[in-house]
């Protein structure tokens, strides 16, 4: 080998070192990337699934978790709760203290109902559904016990009081639509006699 050929094979061996190293980095850093975008990709999933406010499945969320509850089976028990004069706390106390009363009412709903599905459809309407029909008294018991209806609020110093409407299925409907219209009925007719839970009949 030349002295010439000797500095040629030295440049190439220099040149194919340098490409491993910089293939090497780059292999590296798309690691980094592909992580990142993964680790973004499950945050975005979660915000979608998830009512930021208070963690309770998202409406889509729980539409979705309904639908597929029923396809498997068609009985449920379908649930939206409401709090009473919720404005008042926020036109007295301003959003943040609205905010928070949200957060800890849907604590106790996803307490009393968490192996269930709970979700938050808006503002201060929450949606519950079990998977099975309920017997009414034991329905109202555990609904009593779970302190959602009536409790005072130590961070507003107020009584705090909500109503419900129950539709059943399949007896009311077998959608999330139909149910959700006969329970939202029977929420207005617990508002409308102030009352803290009404049927559907």
């Amino acid at each position: 080998m030349t002295a010439l050929q000797k500095i040629e094979f030295a440049a190439l061996a220099a040149a194919a070192a340098a490409l491993l190293v910089l293939t090497i980095i780059l292999a590296l850093r798309l690691r980094r990337e592909r992580k990142k975008a993964e680790k973004r990709i499950k945050v975005l999933e979660h915000e979608v699934r998830y009512d930021y406010l208070t963690g309770a499945l998202s409406r889509k969320a729980f539409t979705e978790e309904l639908e597929a509850s029923l396809a498997v089976d068609p009985n449920g028990t379908f649930l939206i709760f409401d709090i009473n004069s919720f404005k008042a706390v926020n036109d007295m106390y301003g959003h943040k203290a609205g905010d928070g009363l949200i957060k800890r009412y849907a604590a106790k709903l996803l307490k009393a109902f968490g192996s269930e599905y709970v979700g938050r459809l808006g503002g201060d309407e929450f949606l519950v559904f079990i998977p099975r029909v309920c017997e009414r008294e034991d329905l109202n018991e555990r609904l009593k016990k779970s302190g959602v209806f009536r409790f005072d609020d130590k961070t507003t110093k107020l009584r705090i009081t909500s109503c419900c409407g129950v539709a059943f299925a399949p007896e009311n409907g077998s959608n999330f639509d139909d149910l959700y219209r006969k329970a939202d009925h029977a929420l207005y007719h617990s508002k409308k006699n102030d009352s803290t839970i009404s049927y559907c009949n």
